[in-house]
């Protein structure tokens, strides 16, 4: 029955309705009964002092005692909610009319008779009925004055059995019930706005649930349009619809990026297996020859088979240790040395690394450096790894007679690093993705493909991990650029002028 948060709401309402309906039921009751005694009291308030003047009492005494007594006794048969008392001063009863019920207790309480009789009293007030015991009633009072100070008091309850049952017959009468309908339909109205406030307050939140149910069945897929897009500020359930579908969109990235990771993990696999099945197959082939004929094989055959193996093998090995270096950046186990070091000695001891291979391959390989350069401030080895790669992949694909040229220029806070070759250029559809893995362009060289197309997901990787980029810019037939920067050390720096590459059309 209460599965809802509106059932368990509009429970609560009605229970605090109903509560709320006694409250004010039982307030009304006391109200009445104060009023009732207030107007009383009010009214009565000198009863007992113009007795005391009708029944002639004097310093002495009453001046006719048995008329006295008549007098009380005919008020009280006439008007059975008066009870009268002669009190003495410490509130014992010395008479009483009517003289029958005896007293239930024969000793009043004078401190309300005292407050009473002080100038302005509160009413209503309340004193001890000496008909009943533990009961009080309103009352007038009265000093019955002496020689020199107060005697007795003269104390009158306006309060009988019969007023009583008289008083509970007007608990139900027209103002009574006209306030209690009023009461009633007050609270009818409270309730009726306030079922109508939840209602618009749980609306929100079942649509809410209605979209996190749909978000479920869909497979953590929903599909947010721009009207339907919650506003930024509001109240909390608005909040909480914003936060939900920020989370949404969130998860929605998430999964998207995990698909697109195992769809590269796939694509990985099926590359790797490809590049390490061609340098095998090529050594299981020169291997089952040397063995099927090897009696026919002359010693040059034999040596030069051999050789392929071993080159093919160092191949293999050398793709093998680059993907581990490239793994091994990836998850994080790579950790920066960052250190301060002088980035045109490491471009030279790079060139130098690099000279005789440029030499066998008639390449001129130079590189142009500013004065006075500042030191950079990063991981050493890993910038001269990512220089290496750039260096031997502007070498594989410059032709004989070719020029690779090394550039550093101080700009700013940064050093730039630019590597230039004179070799076929990249066509501008593949610039794009030359820096993914096992990415070999259209118009690769055939004799470069031993390199698995790693080297440069490698030195974009180290540029990232140093929170830097790199650029490149080629053109068909025209060379390639590849440009990057390292921060300077603090306090070395200049102001900057350099510009962006800007990419040749093709």
């Amino acid at each position: 029955m209460f599965h809802t948060i509106f059932s368990k709401l509009v429970a609560v309402l009605l229970l605090f309705g109903l509560l709320m309906c006694l409250i004010f039921a039982m307030i009304m009751r006391y109200s009445h009964e104060v009023y009732h005694q207030e107007a009383q009291q009010n009214f009565h308030s000198g009863l007992a002092a113009r007795l005391v003047t009708l029944a002639g009492w004097t310093p002495d005494g009453w001046r006719d005692p048995d008329r006295t007594r008549e007098e009380f006794s005919r008020l009280v048969a006439a008007s059975p909610q008066f009870h009268i008392y002669l009190l003495d001063l410490e509130g014992r009863v010395l008479a009483h009319y009517p003289d029958q019920p005896p007293l239930a207790t024969p000793r009043v309480s004078l401190l309300p008779v005292k407050n009473f009789l002080q100038a302005n009293p509160v009413l209503p007030m309340l004193g001890d009925d000496p008909a009943q015991a533990g009961a009080r009633q309103i009352f007038s009072a009265a000093q019955l004055p002496g020689q020199t100070r107060p005697e007795r008091y003269l104390y009158v309850t306006l309060h009988s059995e019969e007023h009583d049952k008289f008083a509970a017959s007007l608990r139900f009468s027209y103002i009574t019930r006209e306030g209690s309908w009023l009461v009633g339909a007050s609270l009818m109205l409270a309730l009726a706005g306030g079922l109508l406030s939840l209602r618009l307050a749980v609306n929100p939140l079942k649509q809410l649930a209605v979209k996190m149910d749909d978000f479920r069945k869909n497979r953590f897929r929903l599909a947010l349009t721009e009207q339907a897009r919650p506003i930024e500020s509001g109240d909390e359930i608005d909040i909480l619809s914003t936060n939900f579908h920020r989370m949404a969109e969130q998860m929605q990235t998430q999964m998207q990026e995990l698909a697109q990771a195992d769809s590269s993990r796939r694509e990985f696999i099926t590359n790797v297996s490809h590049d390490l099945r061609t340098p095998l197959a090529s050594i299981q082939g020169y291997l089952d020859t040397l063995i099927l004929k090897n009696d026919t094989l002359t010693q040059q055959e034999r040596q030069q088979y051999l050789l392929i193996a071993l080159n093919q093998t160092k191949s293999l090995n050398q793709l093998i240790t680059t993907l581990f270096y490239l793994a091994k950046l990836d998850s994080g186990q790579k950790e920066l040395q960052a250190e301060q070091f002088k980035i045109d000695e490491l471009l030279q001891d790079v060139v130098q690394k690099f000279s005789m291979d440029a030499h066998s391959k008639q390449i001129r390989l130079t590189a142009e450096t500013q004065s006075r350069l500042p030191f950079v401030y990063a991981d050493l080895g890993l910038i001269e790894r990512a220089l290496s790669n750039l260096i031997d992949n502007a070498l594989r694909h410059t032709p004989e007679g070719g020029a690779v040229q090394l550039r550093l220029q101080h700009s700013g806070h940064k050093v730039w690093v630019s590597v230039v070759d004179s070799g076929p250029g990249i066509l501008a559809s593949d610039l794009p993705h030359i820096f993914e893995r096992f990415y070999r362009g259209q118009g690769a060289r055939p004799e470069t493909s031993v390199n698995a197309g790693l080297g440069l997901s490698i030195v974009r990787r180290i540029l990232d991990l140093h929170g830097e980029s790199i650029e490149a810019a080629a053109a068909a037939g025209q060379g390639a650029t590849f440009r990057f920067s390292l921060a300077v050390q603090d306090g070395q720096h200049m102001p900057g002028d350099l510009q962006p590459l800007q990419q040749t059309p093709a």
